[in-house]
Parts: structure tokens; sequence; C-alpha cells
């Protein structure tokens, strides 16, 4: 994968908070936006164990896909660099209402696999420097981060989006460090054609 350039980069960022500040102004609750199937986005406030407090925004562009599957943008801002997080594409739990981090109780499950740099539909966003290349990736300056996820509609064997109520979502969690942490939960869901 040809890493986005520094001006790309800044322009996708710049968009997804843009378009969380718009859906925020509007007097809405900062939801993933439905009325553009094509942009997606996310937000909420954490506050880390230091006290210290991290406010998420994850928008994805190109949410609504063919049928077989598609490339998505997905840029990140104001994440905690000391936590690393995955970026992944997953089953949303049960009970999970979008838009509503006080019901991100449990861990996003099942996940489209990702360790291969070769399929790209995972990433770790991190600062400790250990993992796969091509798969494991450096937050960047305000705990930003750009990058692209190759995504099919089938998760699992039998689990499949849009298929017997399956909701499926780009989400973001904390990485194997902090499992149970559901404070960096974050989802924009994803559709496929028909």
């Amino acid at each position: 994968m040809k890493p986005p350039t520094r001006k790309l980069r800044t322009a996708l960022v710049t968009a997804a908070a843009a378009g969380l500040a718009l859906v925020t102004a509007s007097g809405a609750s900062a939801t993933p936006s439905y009325s553009t199937p094509s942009f997606g986005s996310a937000h909420r406030v954490t506050t880390a164990a230091d006290g210290q407090k991290f406010d998420l925004r994850l928008g994805a562009f190109n949410t609504l896909l063919p049928a077989s599957g598609g490339t998505v943008d997905v840029a990140g801002y104001g994440y905690n660099r000391a936590q690393g997080i995955f970026l992944a594409f997953c089953v949303v739990p049960a009970g999970v209402a979008i838009g509503h981090p006080e019901t991100y109780t449990t861990l996003p499950s099942p996940c489209l696999g990702g360790r291969e740099s070769t399929d790209g539909s995972a990433r770790r966003i991190t600062d400790t420097g250990t993992g796969t290349p091509g798969v494991t990736l450096p937050y960047q300056e305000g705990g930003s981060f750009l990058t692209t996820l190759k995504l099919k509609p089938q998760i699992a064997d039998g689990v499949t989006c849009g298929v017997n109520g399956v909701r499926c979502a780009i989400v973001t969690r904390a990485d194997f460090t902090a499992t149970a942490d559901r404070s960096y939960d974050q989802y924009i869901p994803v559709n496929f054609a028909q």
C-alpha cells in the first residue's frame, strides 16, 4: 500500500473533523452520518486513567460499497498516543446503539481478519513501533492516522453483513494491551449493495 501524502492526510482528517463539527453544530448528536451514504463519522470524548481527556474523532469515506466489497479511506484524530488501538471491520455486538457510547459494553467481534499486510482489512495504530509491517502504523500529530481498509461483506464463516440482521461497522478499540477497555470503541456502519 502506498502511504498517503501529508496533503491528502491533512485533507481527509480535516474533512472528517468538519463533518463531525457540522453534525454537532446542527444540534444533533455526533452520530454516524446517514444523510450522505458515502461518508460516516463517529465522535466521543473519553478520559484516560491519568484523568486526561481525549476528543476522539473518526471519519470514513466510501461507506456504501458494492456487493463484492471495496476500499474505504479512514481518518482518525484526537486519539491517546499512549494507548494503541485496533482499526478493524467487525460485527456490531447486540445491544450496541451506534452513537451512544454508554451501550459500548461488549468487545466488537467477530472481525474481518487482517494480520497480513497484503489483505489490508485491519490495522494496529501505536507508537510502540512493534508489529507487522504494513499492518501496524504509528500515530501522527494530534493522535491522528489515515489509512485504507479493504472490506468484504463476509466477516467469518456463516457471518455476512446485512444477512439475518448482522450489522457491520468500521471499529476502533483499545489494542491487546487493554482488551477490556471499551473507552476507545467507536463505530461507523458500512453497507454493501444487494
